[in-house]
């Protein structure tokens, strides 16, 4: 539930997220989106990527906001879950770049079950989709279906870009929760075939 701020005390608003406020939590997004973002895109070198980190560094924010209680300077805090995600992407990249490198030819298409096992992930995350509310359903499939940046998005919807970020932060956290709730052990299963890369832009 939303209330609004009645300090601009950052310890204050601090402990206010800590507690599950939305607005405090907003305010943390919008003061640190751009610092967050510049520092993923100098290591990343491509804006779609740097901004899709900055939005699960965000997410996780929020998912542990708990812990926010025992910080003492959110900057701080704020940049080791930067630097935490920001170097886990880099070395899952590394590992599957050298994995692909070693692969043959033949081997680099789906088996016949594993592209059944794609579209049944398709056909579930489309069914979380579906539940969304508009505009948060077309900005989640612009950004992470058809892979349309914020600056796009923005000028298609006629919605400021922080509006955006907010629906799509909204939007990934939904469809975790979704995802875990309904199809836990189906995830596992997926995992377990091969398909971790793709299913971890959602989970």
């Amino acid at each position: 539930m939303k209330s609004p701020l009645l300090t601009s005390d950052e310890s204050v608003i601090l402990l206010e997220l800590a507690s599950g406020n939305e607005m405090a939590y907003n305010y943390f997004v919008e003061k640190y989106w751009q610092k967050v973002l510049q520092q993923a895109l100098s290591f990343v070198k491509s804006y779609p990527v740097a901004e899709e980190l900055t939005q699960d560094i965000f997410i996780q924010i929020w998912q542990k906001k708990e812990k926010l209680s025992e910080i003492k300077s959110f900057d701080n805090y704020l940049f080791i879950v930067s630097r935490n995600l920001i170097i886990s992407h880099i070395r899952k990249k590394l590992i599957e770049t050298e994995s692909f490198k070693g692969e043959k030819l033949q081997e680099m298409f789906l088996k016949p079950d594993e592209q059944y096992e794609y579209k049944e992930l398709d056909k579930i995350i489309n069914e979380g989709a579906n539940l969304l509310t508009e505009p948060r359903r077309t900005i989640f499939l612009l950004s992470r279906v058809e892979g349309k940046d914020t600056d796009f998005i923005s000028s298609e919807l006629g919605l400021a870009k922080r509006t955006i970020r907010w629906h799509l932060l909204e939007a990934l956290n939904f469809l975790r929760i979704y995802l875990h709730r309904h199809y836990g052990i189906r995830l596992l299963i997926l995992l377990g075939i091969g398909l971790r890369s793709f299913i971890s832009s959602f989970l």
